[in-house]
């Protein structure tokens, strides 16, 4: 009969209704499925709950420049090429510091941003094949962000990611360890930030033998406002010239190997601070051995 149908007929156009079904929601959602792919292959990260745009690799990648950032090695000078880009600087200035309850997860969300990481691991990548030697890929990292411009900022002005240090040039306290923080961590060592609230004062630890370390941190002192010497905390620092006196907070960033040869450094600073404590003028023996270790680590004198 003219009304009738057979089952397989009803089949038929079942799965014919669920295929249009189907093919419309891919019309509707085409372009969050077309971010999903371009996320994976990429490594940017797709539009989330916030409704914030998808970056891609197009928009990261413009305006290219290259920076070249000098360091001084055991007195010899070396410079790492670093090809930065205004969209990656353009993209973390809209990526505002999130506070927390717990201090360390404020400061981690500086380091942790997936997309300053894929061009960050490329300034490690210089770092290594700059210096084989694994003991002085950390001491290239420490010198080269040490010649990092310091520049201070007003009490409340938010943070910068480690990129924007490198890209424009100039850090305070707090960013310029924050990007050695990075940089340490990527080369396979245990880090900390010394955060000295009395002082308004951040400076960077590096897991390092127990005669070595800050007070009783199990970390030893780097400065990064200044050229000067790893696991020296004795100089005066930061815009208002102050000396260290207070306990740090101190907040573990990675659990890493322990830098065993800093204790060269920490021999130098020794040597350092004696001559600085001799004030006045100074014998010619002295002097030589002031301008030679200035000269070691890029200071001035």
């Amino acid at each position: 009969m003219p009304g009738d149908r057979s089952p397989l007929q009803g089949a038929t156009i079942i799965w014919f209704f669920i295929l249009v079904c189907i093919m419309g929601v891919a019309v509707l959602h085409g372009a969050e499925i077309a971010s999903t792919v371009e996320t994976f292959v990429t490594g940017a990260p797709a539009t989330g709950e916030t409704g914030q745009p998808v970056v891609n690799i197009t928009d990261l990648e413009t305006g290219p420049k290259t920076i070249n950032l000098p360091y001084v090695l055991r007195g010899r000078p070396g410079s790492i090429r670093f090809d930065a880009y205004r969209g990656v600087n353009d993209y973390l200035s809209t990526k505002y510091p999130v506070s927390y309850p717990d201090e360390l997860d404020y400061w981690l969300q500086f380091i942790d941003e997936s997309v300053q990481d894929r061009y960050m691991n490329r300034l490690v990548d210089s770092i290594r094949a700059a210096e084989p030697d694994r003991a002085n890929q950390v001491r290239a990292a420490i010198s080269l962000v040490q010649k990092i411009p310091y520049i201070d900022y007003e009490f409340d002005t938010p943070a910068k990611y480690p990129y924007h240090v490198l890209y424009h040039q100039n850090g305070d306290c707090d960013e310029k360890s924050l990007l050695l923080a990075y940089l340490l961590r990527e080369l396979g060592y245990g880090v900390a930030l010394f955060e000295f609230e009395e002082e308004g004062h951040m400076a960077v630890g590096i897991r390092a033998p127990e005669d070595c370390c800050y007070r009783n941190t199990g970390y030893a002192f780097i400065e990064t406002t200044i050229a000067s010497i790893p696991t020296d905390a004795l100089g005066e620092y930061g815009e208002e010239r102050v000396r260290l006196r207070s306990d740090p907070k101190v907040f573990v960033i990675s659990e890493g190997e322990i830098f065993e040869e800093i204790r060269r450094e920490h021999a130098d600073a020794i040597e350092w601070n004696r001559i600085r404590d001799i004030g006045g003028d100074l014998d010619q023996y002295n002097y030589g051995r002031y301008q030679t270790l200035a000269r070691i680590y890029g200071m001035d004198y």
